[in-house]
């Protein structure tokens, strides 16, 4: 198809481009970071605790 000079095709393909959210995170204040949040509220329903490593035999006669 030949397209004289000078000439523009409107065409809408109906491409709605979706907003990116910025790649910059915000930085947090030197107090805050050392201190940490103190809006921050742990919501984690059991405490962790670390497995402990036993031997073979241990895991076999306790």
């Amino acid at each position: 198809m030949c397209i004289p000079h000078g000439m523009v095709i409107m065409k809408d393909n109906g491409y709605v481009k979706k907003k990116k959210p910025p790649k910059q995170i915000q930085r947090v204040s030197q107090r805050e970071f050392e201190k940490g949040d103190p809006d921050f509220v742990d919501e984690r329903t059991s405490k962790y605790i670390p497995k402990q490593k036993r031997s073979f035999f241990g895991k076999i006669f306790s």
